[in-house]
């Protein structure tokens, strides 16, 4: 003990009032002494040391959000949950409420447009950490088999309007396919169609050629699959 008092005051620095003053200082400006440039990064790992004993992350206890704790020197822990982008809804950290409201706002007739409004004034984002449009509840609305408003109250549209066009369900019970190949059609441009408003019912422009050439290429497109499937 004499010895290690010897060498201290032989090496020992002794602090003076404006030393132990000046550390007090940096002591109360943190981000000061953090982002000072002479700072390096071990120092900063060092000076977290100095106040945090451990980090534990869970990134599976809740969709959509990463868990911490962060366990202090103290004894004191802090929980965080912090919200991660995913890549579908699925992941989402708010689906069950998202689809809720979705599902209460189409029920009182709003159409994609108007839904896609409330739930960005609501505080929802998308999966990707966008604002809704449209086209985005128009996707969703099919992925939850919500069906699209009906003109005039009807249960279901007719296989054509009284304008001559057809509905997505005619065309796709006079062509012979599924109404999501009708669709995806409508996207792609092989047919034209048009909507008063997002979440009104489309009308499709078909004359009887146009029907007759798309029966055709789904005839000719499952031969092709047909032939391919008894060749393997």
């Amino acid at each position: 003990e004499q010895a290690y008092q010897r060498w201290g005051r032989q090496h020992g620095r002794v602090f003076t009032e404006a030393d132990r003053a000046a550390v007090l200082a940096l002591g109360a400006d943190l981000p000061k002494v953090w982002y000072a440039p002479t700072t390096t990064a071990g120092d900063r790992k060092r000076l977290l040391r100095l106040v945090i004993a451990s980090v534990v992350v869970d990134g599976r206890r809740e969709a959509g959000r990463v868990w911490c704790r962060i366990n202090w020197q103290t004894g004191a822990t802090t929980e965080l949950r912090v919200t991660r982008r995913v890549r579908s809804y699925a992941e989402y950290p708010r689906l069950e409420e998202l689809q809720a409201r979705a599902h209460a706002l189409h029920a009182k007739g709003k159409m994609d447009d108007e839904i896609a409004a409330e739930l960005n004034a609501g505080g929802f984002m998308t999966a990707r950490g966008r604002h809704f449009s449209g086209k985005m509840m128009w996707i969703l609305r099919h992925q939850w088999h919500l069906p699209t408003v009906k003109e005039n109250g009807k249960e279901c549209n007719p296989v054509r309007w009284p304008d001559g066009t057809y509905s997505i369900e005619g065309a796709a019970t006079s062509i012979g396919v599924t109404v999501g190949t009708i669709y995806k059609w409508v996207r792609s441009g092989r047919i034209q169609g048009r909507q008063r408003k997002s979440g009104l019912p489309w009308k499709l422009s078909l004359r009887d050629s146009d029907i007759l050439a798309l029966k055709e290429y789904v005839q000719r497109v499952r031969r092709i699959k047909r032939s391919q499937k008894e060749a393997s």
